[in-house]
């Protein structure tokens, strides 16, 4: 195996395949498993180095380097290290602390970072952007914190550059010079900036979408989504969840904003499907990319159906959807009226986290397909050891990513999945695939509390109380 190939193959997979999904999904297995192993060994000395959280667990449990796919997962995170930090650092402002708290789980040296006078969340993030590489993910804390993820700029053109590939081209022949770079219309029922999930990559998508022509960009909301507002949203939900909302202490700053925020969320009930609607109108014809979640798809689709009508977009569109039903029960049959009504376009479904790179996108039979530079594992929900990769299994979902440059590979989900490992999907791809069917583990322990059992989540936890006390003393 070439040295080269494996460094692209790590730092650019698209470059490795030629920028085709075709070769991306037909790799033989075993070939992709020795390609995967190598760059799983290198990028573990890396980063062994160059994150101080993975160098102390890896000291910890004695680990120098890594050679089979199990020995990784002793070393890996779960999906809540990067929310790790103790609430009250935000609380009281000291970004300082928070600076120090993320330096610890990025390749990239924080220690000279300003936070000088930072007043807001926004404000620390802003810095960290304009004095680093990073492009700084947030999850949508609904438990009333927030991950902050460490992504850095290459990462984040090369997810977009995935995107567009899996998005418009078809898998089982060479791509054209039309799905290498489409020129489409965006309907983006969301905010045009942000840091929360998909809007990280708006500039890019811009770019790389629709020409450089940004009139072909249609926003719901043309501001940014303020990621001060969205903690306060969610430590509001979740104090409620407990009945604590009268206790609730707030920044005096934040909690003005508190009308700001209902107001807000008001209007975005009604706002969303009426943007839709309209520009499903307005575009009729065109070439479009769209993207947003079943329950939302869905209730569109079924309303305008009952109405007689259909949406009408040029057939070499496409419309991207997934994000589970987000609390609500789904129909059987939802994603065929989904299709009734978006009829002729090409219609793909979606699974992605934010710890990793890349959305894996679901065949013609209904499996996500896994993208090659994610490793996958199945745990035993129980005691996070792994299951063997043979036959078909069911448990908790963990993944190696060898792409992840900026910040630590392996992490451990909070969803249940079930892989089959041994026989290939009659769709034609070679890679390894989920089963359609994904639980999240808390909606399984009905609102319980998810913990997972793995070393990494006791260290990073003993790193938040150290970091307690030095804020406390």
């Amino acid at each position: 195996m070439a040295m080269q190939s494996v460094q692209t193959f790590m730092d650019s997979p698209l470059t490795y395949f030629g920028e085709s999904i075709t070769p991306m999904h037909s790799i033989a297995r075993e070939e992709l498993a020795e390609l995967q192993r190598e760059a799983m060994i290198r990028r573990f000395a890396e980063h062994r180095q160059s994150i101080e959280m993975v160098r102390k667990l890896a000291d910890r449990l004695d680990v120098s380097a890594v050679d089979k796919f199990d020995d990784i997962v002793p070393l890996m995170f779960s999906h809540t290290a990067y929310k790790a930090y103790p609430p009250a650092l935000i609380d009281n402002n000291r970004w300082d602390l928070m600076t120090r708290w993320l330096d610890k789980l990025t390749t990239y040296d924080l220690s000279e970072v300003d936070v000088e006078g930072c007043e807001s969340i926004d404000e620390w993030l802003d810095r960290l952007e304009t004095q680093t590489p990073l492009q700084i993910v947030t999850s949508s804390g609904t438990t009333g914190t927030f991950s902050v993820i460490p992504k850095d700029v290459p990462i984040t053109i090369e997810g977009m550059h995935i995107w567009k590939n899996m998005v418009f081209q078809t898998f089982g022949k060479e791509p054209t010079e039309d799905e290498l770079d489409p020129v489409v219309d965006v309907i983006w029922p969301n905010f045009s900036e942000g840091r929360f999930g998909m809007t990280r990559m708006v500039p890019w998508m811009k770019r790389e979408f629709t020409g450089g022509d940004e009139s072909r960009f249609h926003p719901l909301y043309s501001g940014a989504m303020d990621t001060d507002l969205m903690f306060l949203a969610n430590k509001m939900r979740a104090a409620a969840a407990k009945g604590e909302l009268g206790r609730l202490q707030l920044d005096p700053k934040l909690a003005a904003r508190k009308d700001e925020l209902i107001a807000m969320q008001q209007r975005q009930m009604t706002e969303v499907p009426e943007f839709i609607a309209r520009m499903t109108n307005e575009l009729r014809g065109k070439r479009v990319f769209m993207t947003s979640t079943y329950n939302l798809m869905y209730s569109l689709a079924s309303a305008g159906l009952d109405e007689g009508a259909r949406a009408e977009f040029a057939s070499n569109s496409a419309i991207l959807t997934g994000g589970g039903a987000k609390g609500q029960v789904l129909p059987d049959g939802y994603m065929d009226v989904i299709r009734e009504f978006y009829g002729g376009v090409r219609i793909q479904e979606g699974y992605a986290f934010s710890e990793h790179n890349g959305v894996h996108f679901a065949c013609e039979e209904g499996r996500y397909h896994l993208q090659p530079w994610v490793i996958p594992f199945i745990l035993d929900p129980e005691s996070s050891q792994p299951l063997p990769r043979a036959g078909t299994k069911t448990g908790r979902f963990a993944v190696y990513d060898v792409v992840n440059q900026s910040h630590w590979g392996g992490v451990i989900t909070g969803d249940e999945v079930t892989i089959d490992w041994d026989s290939p999907c009659p769709c034609g791809r070679t890679s390894l695939a989920l089963e359609h069917t994904i639980m999240r583990f808390s909606e399984k322990k009905e609102g319980q509390e998810d913990k997972i059992s793995c070393a990494a989540t006791h260290e990073v936890h003993n790193e938040a109380i150290d970091f307690l006390r030095e804020f406390q003393s």
